[in-house]
């Protein structure tokens, strides 16, 4: 039996999504498993782009399952892919599995920000939670998946320049910072992405033999 020798391809075109991911994923080297790359330098090895998969899944694991799985297909790689949300039970759960595209297309991550603070405006209970799914899919389309969650409480104004998305308005329970300003090391300790890699990154055993092949 022999051990997978090519990268596990990073499926995402989201610049700051990549980084987190190729950080947190750096122990893949130590539990004797194949680096990683990130989509961007496949596509710039190869010469050309590949299209972004619709994200229309009802779940954060079926948008996670859909990239995967659509990456994996076009590369031949073993494909790692994220979904990631935002839930405020304040309103319903809302913006959930719609994060990325909440109060509709064009809209960059400062107006979705600020329309969820609006949204927010009168709102007493300011708890919320990041939940992010990671999907492991073979080019066969077998496939795992690993979740993190992060609760926490959502500020009245944005705090921070780091991070992305709804960060600026994220403070961790526990913490005196939102996610924004934290720095990337203090950030990658307790995110949501973190919290699903850890659990990936100690599910090994697991991993390797999805990753053998014959």
């Amino acid at each position: 039996m022999s051990r997978v020798a090519a990268p596990i391809l990073i499926a995402t075109k989201n610049p700051h999504k990549a980084r987190e991911l190729a950080a947190l994923t750096t122990g893949l080297a130590g539990a004797a498993l194949p680096g990683s790359m990130p989509l961007a330098d496949w596509e710039e090895r190869n010469g050309r782009p590949l299209p972004e998969p619709e994200e229309n899944g009802l779940t954060l694991a079926a948008n996670a399952l859909i990239k995967a799985r659509v990456y994996a297909e076009a590369t031949g790689l073993v494909t790692l892919a994220d979904d990631s949300g935002l839930a405020v039970p304040a309103l319903g759960g809302a913006p959930g599995v719609h994060s990325a595209r909440f109060g509709g297309a064009g809209l960059s991550d400062g107006d979705r920000a600020r329309l969820l603070l609006r949204l927010m405006r009168a709102r007493r209970d300011r708890r919320a939670f990041f939940m992010t799914v990671l999907a492991l899919v073979r080019p066969d389309g077998r496939h795992l998946l690993w979740k993190g969650r992060l609760d926490g409480r959502l500020t009245r104004v944005p705090a921070g320049r780091n991070g992305f998305g709804y960060d600026p308005l994220f403070r961790p329970l526990g913490s005196a910072l939102t996610l924004a300003q934290m720095s990337p090391d203090q950030k990658n300790a307790v995110s949501h992405r973190a919290r699903a890699a850890r659990v990936f990154l100690a599910d090994g055993a697991r991993v390797r033999t999805f990753l053998s092949v014959l």
